[in-house]
């Protein structure tokens, strides 16, 4: 606004300059009351450009969380002893590892825990949309989801094992090569068979997978191992079968939109404490053994 006033008191100067200057019959006068008006214009067009991408920035990084007071973790509740429905849950009807994690570190820096159950190929596409504010579903740290989005400290080492049937003559990775193969989609499983170049089908859900096995419709289900024992547990006539040398061993992490450093940081805090004074480490023995006794 100063700009444009100092403008119009520059121009009415002008004028009347001219207006002595007639006899001359010059129009230049005219022509730099012209350039200094569209001078004028044009940094007003560029102040009201940057404001506008300065807004635009600040919209794209977005606050720490979504809701005030509320830490949103997006999860795929399919994958026990991680994240499962239950009657009575950590956090609402939400159980499990993931979810006893969630909650503490919600808790710890003073705000509520809220989930978001999707599919678990949702999962990354609802954080960049700022659907929610975190993911936390047993998600292995990949080079490709870094691309994506950033990730905590890592939580949890797994790896991936293979469920047959007990009479089944699977002993290693290699003997997949002719069976039926499922995996659940976008898991772990699925990439480790889909780069082992075997053909397989996926499932949105770990149960129908295992489902498919118990009922002899596919020869072996590979998945993470803490989840295989949970199956195995709940199904009879099942066994585990684990090939160190075919499947790495994986981190879990959560992960949030690139460049929330503030969440960031009180998500990496939490849990390099909880890693420091064991409290990890006492919720997968506790999840597990409770696995084991069903």
């Amino acid at each position: 606004m100063k700009k444009v006033t100092k403008t119009a008191a520059l121009v009415l100067a002008m004028a009347m300059v001219i207006s002595t200057l007639t006899a001359c019959g010059d129009d230049s006068g005219a022509t730099t009351d012209a350039a200094v008006t569209d001078e004028a214009a044009a940094n007003d067009t560029a102040d009201t450009a940057d404001a506008d991408e300065a807004a635009d920035t600040d919209a794209a990084q977005g606050t720490v969380t979504k809701t005030e007071g509320v830490m949103t973790f997006g999860t795929n509740a399919e994958f026990p002893p991680f994240e499962f429905v239950a009657g009575t849950g950590v956090i609402d009807q939400y159980d499990g590892i993931d979810m006893a994690i969630a909650k503490q570190i919600a808790e710890e820096n003073g705000m509520t825990a809220a989930i978001e159950n999707m599919e678990f190929d949702s999962l990354l596409i609802a954080l960049q949309n700022g659907q929610i504010d975190a993911v936390i579903a047993g998600m292995t740290v990949t080079e490709e989801r870094k691309e994506a989005v950033d990730f905590s400290t890592p939580y949890y080492t797994a790896t991936q094992v293979m469920i047959v049937k007990e009479d089944s003559d699977i002993a290693a990775a290699a003997d997949m090569a002719d069976k039926k193969i499922c995996v659940i989609q976008g898991y772990t499983g699925e990439v480790c068979v889909n780069d082992m170049g075997y053909p397989y089908e996926a499932f949105k859900k770990g149960t129908e997978a295992v489902m498919e096995l118990v009922n002899g419709k596919c020869d072996v289900v590979v998945i993470d191992s803490a989840t295989a024992q949970k199956y195995v547990n709940d199904n009879e006539g099942l066994k585990i079968v684990e090939d160190a040398a075919a499947f790495e061993a994986e981190e879990y992490a959560i992960a949030v939109r690139k460049g929330n450093t503030e969440l960031l940081d009180m998500i990496n805090t939490a849990i390099d404490a909880k890693l420091a004074d064991g409290t990890i480490s006492e919720l997968g023995v506790k999840y597990t053994e409770e696995i084991t006794a069903e």
